[in-house]
């Protein structure tokens, strides 16, 4: 989680500074883009007053030229009258001086006078040879009527000289007066004025502003300034000009565009680098709109061009301006957005490290719950498993891998006595079915699983179970396991080892059967052992008087043979009946065993049986009468004779299990062992597989009962050549409680 958060952390920042990045340059060239319309909308502004001041000097120039049409159809001025032509073109010269004419002048029809009023009102009458100067050569072509004829020319003033541009039209005697009455209609001379082309332009561009500092120059048809704020620049050529003035700058490009766009009479836009702007000096861009300016009826035509122009940083400081605020408007959003991201990743990542800690601590509250549940249930004496709805295994613990692997029973597979330290064979398990493992008979079988899948309800049985030459009876369990909507997702089961208890049930019966037979056979005894003492009494009194030649004498041995076999089994039926009565003998079982053991071991030593002796020192007494365990002892080992009759051996172990608290005698043998038929019935009284005479079987029932009055109890393990041909034979574990004292019972606080 917390490599996640770091991760979309650091997304977050790389985002972040690409929105950046990417508002950067799509910021740019917004700004570029906006730049250019902004520019191209400025240019056309430059456009429209350049084309504009164009329009206004053609209007005035078509002015002037009307006023001189109007001053040439004067009767005055075309015949030259003395007294008033004079007076004539002074009160024309005198509206017109605003426009910048500076004379106006009359050549006669012969060109030998010439007849002007100057800008200060002084009458000049020069004669001269006109007639064969260009103008009057171009007047006097009768095509020429009533058209304009420009000379281009430079007046002096004192020591300068002014590019001035004369007008000239052609006069014909075509008006009449008093003093004529009928026109002649002949050529007359022609009509001129002077007029002054910087002061002609400058009325009209010297106001001209194209933003805060932009201005307008123009240039007549031979590439001339006629008009420019810098005054050295006007009259000269506007080529040269500016690379005199600023050689380091290339011109190319005002150059190009006076050449090939204002010198042919085109409008339009463009931008060039000059090298000043109103006392700035530097490259300096600046943006261009031109317009021409047509001087109708001219011959030959003149073409004059009025540019607008302004630096370019007129239209960069309008647009850093707002795209300044622009980008303080976005860097605030953006930081806005940074801080309240980070605000959000920074409770985010505090929520997390909480979320983080809480998890740790849940999660090491179930790691501590699944380990203790875990050790329970692998620690469990148990079986504990979960199956499917079709029978296999999910999960087994490692007590019941082991338990139905039969590694549980196997003592090599103990690294020490008295321990369990086995191989974990639970994944030998999980997904095989449960009857490959349990019996399918008709206690535990397939359908209980699909029974408890389908009701839900917990359900016990009691089955006996089968490991190897082991039989096991085990207590299952089956539980529903539910999830939250109630379904039931796998089947939990838990088998109990409950093959002691039901060994002690088996006990409990035999020995309520023998409490019942003993009350049976001690009424019985008492019953028959008086008439058989009677029995007896004459069998024995007849034998004396019958001599032993005499068959009769062969008879009553025989009764008084089977009345002795009658006594004893009296006698033992009695010795049955009186172990119910307390007693408090103190006995030491090695003690009695020794005793045994010198009975019998001549009978051994006859049936080639060898003796096996183990016997632990300083055993704990028990409290049984020692005659009575004798009889047990002795009774187990006439068995064990019995099942040798080829020889064998005969071990016999004493021990004490000092977690029971008790004291241990094992007599074994290597002997045929007992067949499973005649398992259960071993301890029932009169039952034998001897043959008739060899025993009476009350000897394991005495000997059960014996023990069983002493509070102990008597285990069995035995296995016949058909089950182990090698390891068969059978072997008694008689076990008997400790006996205390009641000093030490006290100290023990038993």
């Amino acid at each position: 989680m917390f490599i996640q958060t770091k991760k979309f952390i650091l997304s977050i920042g790389i985002l972040t500074v690409v929105l950046l990045i990417a508002g950067l340059i799509v910021g740019f060239y917004s700004l570029r883009y906006v730049k250019e319309i902004v520019s191209e909308q400025f240019n056309q502004q430059q456009l429209e007053l350049a084309t504009h001041a164009a329009r206004q000097l053609e209007n005035q120039f078509l002015n002037t030229i009307q006023d001189v049409t109007i001053l040439n159809q004067s009767p005055s001025v075309q015949y030259l009258e003395k007294v008033s032509w004079a007076n004539r073109i002074k009160i024309t010269l005198s509206t017109m001086q605003e426009t910048g004419v500076q004379e106006i002048g009359r050549v006669n029809g012969s060109g030998k006078t010439l007849f002007a009023v100057t800008q200060k009102q002084e009458i000049r009458v020069t004669p001269g040879s006109y007639r064969m100067q260009e103008a009057f050569l171009w007047a006097k072509k009768p095509e020429n009527k009533n058209r304009i004829f420009l000379v281009p020319d430079d007046k002096e003033t004192g020591t300068i000289k002014k590019p001035v541009l004369k007008v000239i039209m052609p006069t014909y005697l075509e008006s009449a007066d008093d003093a004529h009455p009928v026109p002649g209609h002949q050529f007359a001379g022609y009509i001129y004025l002077i007029l002054d082309k910087e002061y002609f332009v400058t009325q009209m561009l010297k106001d001209i502003r194209s933003g805060k500092t932009g201005y307008a120059w123009a240039i007549d048809n031979e590439g001339n300034f006629i008009y420019h704020p810098v005054p050295e620049f006007i009259g000269k050529n506007a080529f040269a000009v500016r690379g005199q003035r600023e050689a380091k700058i290339s011109f190319d490009q005002i150059n190009r565009i006076q050449k090939e766009k204002m010198l042919r009479g085109v409008q339009g836009t463009s931008w060039y680098v000059s090298g000043w702007h109103r006392g700035v000096r530097g490259n300096i861009k600046k943006l261009i709109a031109y317009s021409p300016v047509r001087l109708q009826g001219t011959s030959p035509s003149f073409n004059w061009a009025v540019a607008v122009v302004a630096p370019v940083t007129e239209v960069d400081e309008v647009i850093h301006t707002a795209y300044l605020w622009q980008f303080i408007m976005q860097g605030f959003i953006i930081f806005a957005i940074i801080l309240g991201s980070l605000s959000i990743i920074g409770f985010e990542w505090q929520y997390t490290k909480t979320l983080k800690t809480e998890v740790e601590r849940k999660t090491k509250d179930l790691q501590r719950s699944e380990e203790q549940y875990k050790k329970l249930v692998e620690g469990a004496q148990d079986i504990i498993f979960s199956a499917t709805r079709e029978g296999r295994f999910l999960s087994l613990n490692r007590y019941g891998a082991n338990f139905l692997s039969g590694e549980l029973f196997n003592p090599e597979a103990q690294v020490s006595p008295g321990t369990r330290h086995y191989q974990d064979h639970t994944v030998k398990f999980i997904g095989k079915e449960l009857a490959q493992f349990f019996p399918l008979n008709g206690t535990f079988h397939p359908q209980l699983i699909e029974e408890i899948w389908h009701t839900g309800r917990p359900k016990t049985i009691e089955h006996s179970l089968k490991i190897g030459a082991n039989d096991f009876w085990l207590s299952t369990q089956l539980i529903a396991i539910k999830d939250e909507m109630g379904q039931v997702q796998e089947v939990l089961g838990i088998s109990r080892d409950i093959t002691e208890k039901k060994k002690i049930e088996k006990q409990m019966i035999n020995t309520e059967k023998l409490a019942s037979l003993g009350l049976l056979a001690a009424g019985v005894a008492h019953e028959i052992n008086n008439p058989l003492g009677v029995i007896l009494g004459y069998c024995d009194y007849m034998l004396d008087k019958i001599p032993p030649e005499d068959k009769v004498h062969k008879v009553l041995e025989k009764i008084e043979r089977q009345g002795n076999h009658c006594k004893r089994v009296v006698e033992n039926l009695l010795s049955f009946s009186r172990y119910t009565e307390h007693s408090d003998t103190i006995s030491d079982i090695n003690l009695n065993l020794e005793n045994v053991f010198a009975v019998v071991e001549n009978n051994l030593m006859i049936k080639k049986i060898q003796l096996k002796k183990n016997l632990e020192a300083n055993l704990p007494r028990v409290k049984a009468d020692p005659v009575q365990l004798q009889q047990v002892f002795l009774n187990l080992m006439n068995n064990a004779v019995a099942a040798m009759p080829k020889g064998g051996f005969l071990m016999v172990t004493s021990r004490w299990n000092i977690y029971d608290d008790k004291v241990e005698v094992v007599i074994a043998d290597t002997g045929t062992g007992i067949k499973k038929e005649n398992r259960e019935r071993i301890y029932d009284p009169f039952f034998t597989t001897k043959k008739v005479g060899e025993g009476t079987g009350l000897g394991l029932t005495v000997t059960y009962g014996i023990i069983n009055h002493y509070q102990g109890t008597i285990n069995l393990e035995t296995k016949t050549e058909e089950e182990d041909p090698i390891n068969h034979g059978t072997s008694f574990t008689v076990t008997l409680p400790v006996y205390h004292s009641k000093r030490e019972a006290e100290k023990k606080g038993v």
